[in-house]
């Protein structure tokens, strides 16, 4: 049962995260056109003018969009030293999507905020929790595994299918990410953005939206995934639990 204390701050937060869509929209609008394109790539006259996302529709979607992140996190969750970094965490999650959704980029200097983020996350979850973080090197066994697991897929894809299954921003989004959910849950996050992946992209070929070799750029579904994971991290605990418990009754004589 949610307290009333837990609702007010949940609409409070929900009210701010309206507020800043627009202001995201402003930062994609000012940011260096270099931040949008690839490295050796020459920026085009629309990241030059500054006028890449309207605020209107894209900022109040935007605004919508991390409204209800906040308000549902809020609920799911409650308030926790935790959720301080949160706060900061969807809305750089907002700019990579935004980004990564209209560019195909990721730039570098979001997921570097992520990282940071993530570090900051991981302390205090490590210090108060212990709900992702459990012991001081899972963050760099988490940066590592969600490193390698996508760059092994992405060489996987470019054998079998000629074709890359993932961009680098995406393999350099879940190292980030890997620091604030650690190795057992950098795996679930990977396993829940590819559901939401396969989920739009069913919706599409039922819609008879889908075209044949789209590329779907992988940074949004890994950015609704992040809250999925944070919010379901209650219910999949007991699932680890269990699989502990079943290994130590194998490893009895």
């Amino acid at each position: 049962m949610f307290s009333v204390i837990n609702i007010i701050t949940a609409s409070v937060l929900a009210v701010l995260g309206f507020v800043l869509g627009p202001l995201n929209c402003k930062i994609l609008n000012r940011i260096p056109a270099e931040w949008l394109c690839d490295y050796d790539e020459t920026p085009s006259e629309e990241l030059l003018n500054g006028n890449r996302y309207k605020i209107k529709p894209i900022g109040i979607i935007m605004g919508a969009v991390l409204a209800a992140a906040y308000f549902s996190t809020t609920i799911v969750l409650g308030l926790s030293a935790e959720f301080i970094p949160i706060v900061f965490l969807y809305v750089f999650l907002l700019l990579i999507s935004a980004s990564d959704a209209k560019y195909t980029i990721i730039p570098d200097q979001f997921t570097v905020a992520v990282g940071v983020i993530s570090l900051i996350f991981a302390v205090i979850d490590f210090m108060t929790a212990r709900n992702f973080i459990t012991s001081w090197y899972e963050p760099i066994l988490g940066a590592v595994c969600g490193f390698a697991v996508l760059m092994i897929l992405d060489l996987f894809s470019m054998l079998v299918f000629k074709k890359a299954g993932f961009g680098f921003g995406d393999v350099k989004l879940m190292a980030a990410l890997g620091i604030m959910f650690g190795f057992k849950y950098i795996l679930v996050l990977l396993v829940i953005s590819s559901l939401v992946a396969a989920v739009h992209f069913l919706f599409l070929i039922f819609a008879g939206k889908a075209k044949k070799g789209i590329y779907f750029p992988m940074g949004p579904y890994i950015c609704i995934a992040v809250a999925l994971t944070l919010m379901l991290q209650s219910k999949i605990q007991p699932i680890f639990n269990m699989y502990k418990m079943l290994m130590e009754m194998d490893a009895l004589p």
